[in-house]
């Protein structure tokens, strides 16, 4: 027996005057019936967490692929520069060319 169950023991046996197995018998069934209920909000705690990681995972997916969706962007964006400064300065230069060619 338990410190707690020898205590409900007492107090059963004492206090409510039951006989020496009655308040054995009264005590345990007191014992198993909060474990059991402790068992039981363990079990629903536990799956509690379990949906909260399994959201927290899909908001983490989401995530990931909005940044790789970003990144793509970024190196879509990083291309269309290098041809837009390409046909910048390829304009540039033929325009002096023909400034100096013409000047003659």
């Amino acid at each position: 027996m338990s410190t707690t169950e020898i205590k409900l023991y007492d107090i059963f046996r004492n206090d409510l005057k039951l006989s020496d197995e009655k308040a054995k018998i009264f005590a345990e069934v007191v014992q198993e019936t909060i474990q059991n209920e402790v068992k039981h909000e363990q079990t629903e705690f536990k799956s509690v967490l379990k949906e909260d990681f399994y959201k927290i995972d899909i908001k983490i997916e989401q995530m990931n692929a909005k940044i790789e969706g970003v990144r793509g962007e970024i190196k879509d964006s990083k291309a269309d520069m290098i041809k837009w400064m390409f046909a910048f300065w390829v304009t540039i230069i033929l325009m002096l060319l023909a400034n100096f060619f013409l000047k003659k």
